[in-house]
């Protein structure tokens, strides 16, 4: 499903530069074309993916003709950053995590989101990993998702 978690810490100051962050990540990682954002900035317009958890989080993606090689990027707010609600657009939340997805295949998009939602639905988790260094959250996830 993917083959690379990455967790970086960052700031921003509107959902657009948390976007960026994650995917300057995965770009430079080359899991991505250059593609990659305007197609989740595109995606997010029509689909939005803020969810209200215990911890807010966004769970942005986008279609797999811009992903060379699947991967998921946390990145670690410093400040929390609105996103609209997956459900009502009309309202947004400040999320705290932002779980980007680049998946080859659109088949896999349903089950890496049933484990990332999985995830963020754990609030005690997520209140740990707010403290836990970006290689040590790495490692959990990596080794909880990668398969």
């Amino acid at each position: 499903m993917i083959e690379n978690v990455f967790v970086i810490e960052g700031d921003a100051g509107n959902k657009e530069e948390a976007l960026m962050l994650t995917f300057q990540k995965l770009y430079g990682e080359g899991c991505v074309e250059n593609s990659f954002y305007e197609g989740c900035i595109q995606r997010e317009k029509k689909f939005p993916t803020g969810l209200e958890t215990e911890i807010p989080v966004a769970i942005p993606h986008t279609d797999s003709i811009h992903v060379k090689s699947p991967a998921v990027c946390v990145l670690k707010l410093k400040r929390p950053v609105a996103f609209s609600l997956m459900e009502d657009d009309s309202r947004q939340i400040k999320v705290d995590f932002v779980f980007n997805m680049a998946l080859k295949s659109n088949d896999d998009q349903l089950g890496m989101l049933n484990k990332i939602i999985g995830t963020v639905q754990n609030g005690e988790f997520l209140q740990k990993a707010k403290t836990m260094s970006c290689e040590e959250l790495e490692a959990v996830l990596g080794s909880e998702w990668i398969k």
